[in-house]
């Protein structure tokens, strides 16, 4: 996705929704957004907008969307997931960073590192879901979080009350 392109997406406020022809005809092993992606995405969306949200998503939101990534809820795994995401991007799908960065943006809800994963196209890394299935990979099916500042530096720590709550209210 180009520059301008991925402005307009901002503009628009909803950066899955903008994916290209690029990221269909994405190279094998790449993350790009998946139809399933769109679908949750929108359906998310739309979960925020009729709540009257501001831009960042809930606790039960986030936990949902990492849970159907394919995180755990055995142990803390969820929980962890969703603090993480807190910690890194405020649970804010189009949150940027390059502070503190030798190389690359961080991206999405789970801040995704461009250099350390060109893996995941733009469009995935802006996009709820599909940044969740970066996450889970990446983090190793939700069992090592060594990959995120946050967690190494306990940042991650005030948001895990909020996080257990929220994955106790959707495990079983």
């Amino acid at each position: 996705m180009n520059r301008k392109l991925l402005l307009a997406c901002f503009a628009i406020g909803f950066v899955a929704s903008c994916a290209t022809s690029e990221d269909d005809d994405a190279p094998e092993g790449e993350l790009a957004v998946s139809a399933d992606d769109t679908a949750a995405d929108t359906a998310l969306d739309q979960a925020v907008t009729d709540d009257k949200a501001d831009s960042g998503l809930s606790y039960l939101a986030v936990a949902k969307v990492a849970q159907d990534a394919g995180v755990s809820c055995s142990s803390d795994r969820l929980a962890t997931a969703v603090a993480i995401a807190k910690a890194e991007s405020g649970f804010k799908s189009t949150a940027t960073n390059t502070v503190g960065n030798a190389h690359g943006i961080d991206r999405g809800l789970w801040q995704v590192n461009s250099y350390w994963h060109p893996e995941v196209s733009v469009a995935c890394a802006f996009s709820p879901s599909c940044n969740a299935r970066a996450m889970y990979r990446i983090s190793s099916h939700g069992k090592k979080w060594s990959a995120w500042w946050t967690y190494n530096n306990g940042k991650h720590l005030p948001f895990m009350a909020k996080a257990r709550a929220a994955a106790d209210a959707i495990c079983p």
